[in-house]
């Protein structure tokens, strides 16, 4: 093979590789969150909304994780998972005592729009009043008792 081949060879391999959307990264590896309820049920992954008592909470909803496939498709993981617009940096506790002490179970604040999430269980999902406590604010303690009231 001559070095006029190989050159040729060589271009065409790199350019097959840039084409190939090596930069573009991977949506089917990271769960998905819709931005509005309306999308969430167009995607046919909302469960349930939710009006908060705390001016501090945007939004909060309800929807099935879910993830894009190798096609763009959606694919839902299974489960609950609430999803809370926030203001600022908080986290949720399930009983006063936990979020006096700063214990906190919930996931990690997602890059963008702020949005805590927590993983519900099939029996919370069910009520119409979810109460949690909110940690967290400028001063770092526990900032007292979030209700949620289930949208009809």
């Amino acid at each position: 093979m001559n070095k006029k081949t190989r050159n040729i060879l060589a271009y065409v391999f790199l350019l097959g590789m840039v084409g190939c959307n090596i930069d573009v990264p991977d949506r089917t590896l990271f769960t998905q969150i819709s931005e509005t309820i309306e999308e969430s049920k167009a995607k046919g992954v909302f469960l349930a909304e939710y009006k908060p008592n705390r001016e501090l909470i945007k939004k909060a909803w309800v929807e099935i994780p879910w993830v894009y496939d190798t096609l763009g498709n959606i694919k839902k993981r299974g489960g609950n998972e609430l999803y809370i617009e926030v203001e600022d940096s908080i986290g949720l506790s399930r009983t006063r005592e936990r979020c006096m002490n700063g214990d906190t179970s919930n996931g990690t604040m997602i890059v963008g729009a702020k949005y805590l999430t927590f993983r519900l269980t099939e029996e919370e999902l069910f009520k119409d009043t979810l109460i949690y406590y909110i940690y967290g604010g400028k001063k770092r303690k526990c900032m007292g008792e979030l209700l949620l009231i289930k949208k009809k």
